[in-house]
C-alpha cells in the first residue's frame, strides 16, 4: 500500500512540476514576445521622429542648392534656419540684387544622422551640387554638417558647416 502512495505520490509530483514548466515556458514566451512588440514600436515611433529631422535637412539642402534666381534663394532657406545657421549659410551677405544669373542643382545627397537627444540631431551631409554661372557650368562635391533643433515643435536647421570639398 505504501508503494502506491509512492508510485502515485511522484506521479502527481511529476505531472506538478511539468505542468509548472509548461505554465512558466508560455509565459516567459509571451513576455518575450511583448518586450519584442514593444522595442519595434519604439524603433518605428523614434525612426518617424527622425524622418520629421530628416526632411527638414533634406528641404534645406534643395532650397540651398536648388534654384533658378540666386536673390529668391535666402528667402527659401530662411523658412527651415534659425538666425544662426542663416549667418553660416550666407556669411557675406549682399543687400544689392546679383547682376549674373546663377542657378544651383543638387545633383545627389548622402546623409548620416546622429541623435544627440529628443531636440537635437546632427547631420553628416555628402552633396554633390552643380552651379551654373552665366551659362558656365561647375560641379563640386561638399562635405557640410547640419545641426538641426526642436523649436516650437518644428525641426529647423540650427548650424551649417563645410566640413570639406573636392
Amino acid at each position: 500500500m505504501k508503494k502506491v502512495f509512492w508510485i502515485l505520490g511522484g506521479v502527481i509530483l511529476i505531472l506538478g512540476i511539468t505542468s509548472y514548466y509548461m505554465t512558466y515556458s508560455k509565459l516567459s514566451a509571451e513576455k518575450n514576445q511583448a518586450i519584442k512588440d514593444r522595442q519595434r514600436v519604439e524603433n518605428q515611433m523614434s525612426q518617424l521622429k527622425e524622418s520629421e529631422a530628416a526632411k527638414v535637412n533634406q528641404k534645406f539642402f534643395e532650397a540651398f542648392f536648388q534654384y533658378e534666381d540666386a536673390d529668391d534663394r535666402e528667402k527659401a532657406v530662411r523658412k527651415l534656419a534659425t538666425d544662426k545657421a542663416m549667418s553660416y549659410a550666407f556669411p557675406s551677405k549682399s543687400p544689392e540684387r546679383h547682376s549674373v544669373t546663377m542657378q544651383g542643382d543638387l545633383l545627389s545627397l548622402e546623409t548620416y544622422s546622429k541623435r544627440v537627444d529628443d531636440n537635437h540631431e546632427l547631420y553628416l551631409n555628402e552633396a554633390k551640387i552643380a552651379l551654373t554661372v552665366n551659362a558656365v557650368t561647375t560641379k563640386q562635391e561638399l562635405i557640410i554638417q547640419t545641426e538641426l533643433k526642436k523649436e516650437k515643435g518644428e525641426w529647423v536647421v540650427d548650424n551649417v558647416q563645410v566640413k570639406g570639398s573636392n
